[in-house]
């Protein structure tokens, strides 16, 4: 038997005051803000978790923050209030001699290595927002669905990828096309991630985009003026691919940062389409939007021919050159007008800044409003009212959704400006 003092002294080590209990937090990265040295974690079945780093946190599986970003699968062990003390990144393997680097990737689409079948195993509903050419849905989880969609030569190049090395799908696909009798089965490991890091082409589907007209996505007709005029994709604008380049050199020349008019979110949905998928036009303007930072830019698959050979809407007439894009609104974000309003009114409400030192005395900040770094959120929560609303902001909407998990989690009354927004000298702000 356990002598009562020892295990009451053993108790009460446990609950002293003051002590925190290591955490572990498994999820996907959503966010991260180098500025402020702060990750924000997406975690199946519960809310997001917001947790930071510095220079004594132990990185595995990767050499430091550099190389890790969205949708890495990470493993956080952190105490609450505290830096991280570890971060892993967890990759999932291949068996040998299956694994093939994007070189590899693209000869078998060029038909260097025969007839093949490239499978995207990610869950199917992502698959037409956003696909490398050629591939085909191929959900390892759905076996029905799956070995359907394989051919009946068990012997013929069978290739798979899902949303890169911490992504299980692209193992389970290559598995289980294995177990079914295939011989000659191939992973590309790096999956959709690194294929838009190299800046290829991705496609999307037309069936997508026609339920998908509307202001939350932006559809650029990248053929010569003479065309889209005649006929265009309904709600599409008419923005050349030439002009695409034209603008590139002229903020290189003016040193201004490269972005459309207007769409400041570099996560915007833009698709790109001309008469063809594999028309010069669409092609280069991908490239362009690619390079500008737009990670969401994709290629309709069958251009404009195979759009009005469906039947699907169309639009007579010249189309619109001013793009109209309203960012989807996400959980706990505010509308840009009702900050506008709150901004005016000031009624019980308190705005805070949470972007760096720097980036508030270079750039001036909203008059009024509460500067606190996200990086020091938590060491000043005692300023911070719980019988008001807190709207939070920062350059571009990350860090303040950051802040927000944070003070939503510890029961503030919190929403967040996901928005870019600039200041002038006198504390005006335009977003």
């Amino acid at each position: 038997m356990v002598n009562k003092k020892i295990a009451f002294f053993l108790l009460g080590v446990l609950i002293l005051p003051g002590l925190t209990a290591a955490e572990t937090a498994k999820g996907r990265i959503k966010y991260i803000s180098k500025k402020a040295s702060t990750i924000q974690l997406d975690i199946k079945g519960k809310a997001p978790v917001v947790v930071q780093f510095d220079k004594n946190t132990v990185f595995e599986n990767a050499s430091g923050i550099k190389e890790l970003g969205p949708p890495d699968l990470l493993k956080v062990e952190y105490e609450a209030g505290k830096p991280a003390t570890k971060i892993t990144k967890i990759i999932f393997g291949l068996p040998p001699g299956v694994e093939i680097d994007i070189k590899e990737l693209i000869a078998v689409l060029q038909g260097k290595r025969g007839e093949y079948l490239l499978g995207d195993a990610r869950p199917a509903k992502k698959f037409p927002a956003g696909h490398i050419p050629s591939a085909i849905s191929t959900f390892p989880e759905d076996k029905e669905a799956f070995l359907k969609a394989l051919p009946a030569d068990k012997g013929k190049l069978l290739v798979f990828y899902c949303g890169g090395p911490t992504c299980p799908f692209t193992g389970k696909a290559v598995n289980a096309a294995m177990e079914a009798g295939y011989t000659n089965v191939k992973g590309f490991q790096a999956g959709i991630p690194g294929w838009k890091k190299a800046k290829l082409a991705v496609h999307s589907s037309p069936g997508w985009l026609a339920k998908n007209l509307d202001e939350h996505h932006i559809v650029i007709d990248s053929r010569d003026p003479a065309k889209s005029s005649q006929q265009h994709i309904q709600s599409a604008v008419s923005i050349p691919a030439s002009e695409l380049e034209s603008m590139t050199r002229q903020f290189i020349k003016e040193q201004k940062v490269v972005q459309l008019q207007g769409v400041t979110d570099k996560r915007a949905p833009i698709i790109v389409y001309a008469d063809k998928h594999t028309d010069k036009d669409a092609l280069l303007a991908y490239k362009q939007l690619r390079d500008w930072g737009y990670g969401k830019a994709s290629i309709l698959v069958g251009g404009f021919n195979a759009w009005t050979e469906k039947g699907r809407p169309v639009a007579s007439g010249p189309a619109s050159t001013e793009i109209k894009y309203t960012k989807k609104l996400v959980t706990g974000a505010i509308p840009p007008k009702e900050f506008a309003a709150l901004e005016k009114s000031r009624k019980d409400v308190v705005f805070v800044d949470v972007r760096t030192n720097a980036e508030v005395a270079k750039q001036g900040m909203l008059k009024g409003a509460q500067h606190i770094p996200l990086d020091n959120l938590e060491a000043n929560l005692a300023t911070l009212p719980k019988d008001k609303e807190i709207i939070t902001y920062c350059e571009n909407g990350i860090r303040a959704e950051m802040a927000y998990e944070d003070l939503r989690d510890k029961g503030y009354k919190v929403r967040f400006l996901n928005e870019a927004i600039n200041f002038d000298a006198e504390g005006n702000y335009s977003l």
